[in-house]
Formats: structure tokens, sequence, C-alpha cells
């Protein structure tokens, strides 16, 4: 996904892969879009400190599916 598509209040889905307990597995999680960054953009969820997406990662792991 491109970040000037993000539209602010918004949730979007994260896939990315990661590590754990040695094994490389997929997680998923719902992740509501903030604002921009000069290099990327900041989303949040519930009760978590602000996550900060370069923009090489939010065109591989944001998607725009419908929230279930």
């Amino acid at each position: 996904m491109i970040k000037t598509d993000l539209i602010p209040g918004k949730k979007y889905l994260r896939k990315r892969q990661t590590m754990i307990d040695g094994v490389l597995r997929e997680a998923e999680s719902w992740m509501r879009f903030e604002r921009t960054t000069p290099t990327g953009a900041v989303f949040s969820r519930d009760f978590e400190p602000e996550i900060h997406l370069t923009d090489a990662e939010i065109a591989v792991e944001i998607s725009e599916k419908q929230e279930k």
C-alpha cells in the first residue's frame, strides 16, 4: 500500500513475519492509521505505544482488507 492512500482513523491489516521461540511465523494485527511522517507513517493499537513504519514496510505489510 502507498502511504498517500491511507486515511487517518481507518484501521488497516498488517501482515508480517516475526520470530517466535526460534520459529519464523506470520503475524497479523489490525492497526489504526494516525499520521504520515517524512519517512513513513505512525499507527496505533489499543493501549500500546505508537508503531512507526517506514515507506518500505507500509508497501509490503499494510493492506486494506475488510475488518473481521
